[in-house]
């Protein structure tokens, strides 16, 4: 689910396996208020992450600041992959229910339908019948390009940097300051855990290239040349919201 952020008006949306669970754990360490966000819709429920269907446009009016992470395709499929081993060795039948049966948009649809045991023949076929599926799956969260949904949209590969940023930008940088030697122990922390649930696998070197290219509208959008300091992505009235400390 994604998290409302009452104090700045302000809203987490969790993308899958991009280290959103991370964020609300550090955000709760800061003692930053959260609310969990969803709203119910005909056929699902989505208990953790919410795609844009899922809102109401009313209640996007509570809304002053929207946050969400992406991840580089080659390590997200990675991460799709071990996590659908572990799901499906864990919640066989929450899996059969929320994917197969319900169709739940926010499960990670395509690429769990098509999961093999084996990671490159999974690779292959999601590049051969699905290409470009992770930036049509971010699209799903952020919004496309030029109609993005989010103000400001970080990364994985610098999430605690990001989230700091964020942090500073609503107002609560003195919390981060205060806490950061707990916020990184949750970091540290979930990395050792996660080790322990699926086998490690890398992308092949052979793949690595025809990945990128299927990913390459995302790649540009933002992992190109200029956008490492080019996080906002929607500005309201004009400038950037920035909140004053509390």
């Amino acid at each position: 689910m994604s998290w409302y952020l009452p104090e700045r008006r302000a809203l987490l949306l969790h993308v899958p396996r991009t280290g959103g669970t991370w964020v609300k754990e550090a955000l709760h360490v800061m003692g930053v208020p959260l609310e969990k966000w969803g709203k119910v819709c005909p056929l699902y429920r989505p208990r953790k992450h919410t795609i844009l269907p899922h809102y109401h446009p009313t209640l996007l009016t509570k809304v002053d600041y929207i946050f969400a992470f992406v991840r580089y395709p080659v390590a997200y499929y990675v991460s799709v992959w071990r996590f659908t081993c572990r799901a499906v060795k864990i919640h066989p039948e929450k899996m059969q229910r929320d994917v197969f049966e319900q169709g739940d948009p926010a499960a990670i649809n395509e690429a769990i339908r098509r999961w093999k045991p084996d990671f490159r023949e999974w690779l292959l076929e999601m590049l051969e019948e699905e290409p470009g599926w992770a930036t049509r799956w971010f699209e799903r969260y952020v919004g496309p390009e030029g109609g993005e949904f989010c103000h400001f949209v970080g990364r994985t590969e610098t999430l605690e940097e990001d989230t700091k940023h964020v942090a500073e930008l609503l107002g609560y940088g003195d919390r981060w300051d205060e806490n950061r030697e707990a916020i990184q122990a949750i970091h540290h922390a979930k990395n050792r855990i996660r080790k322990l649930k699926a086998p490690n696998v890398e992308v092949p070197d052979d793949i690595v290239p025809l990945l990128e290219r299927s990913e390459r509208v995302m790649l540009r959008r933002f992992y190109g040349e200029g956008t490492k300091n080019r996080r906002v992505y929607r500005e309201t009235d004009g400038t950037p919201v920035r909140f004053e400390n509390g």
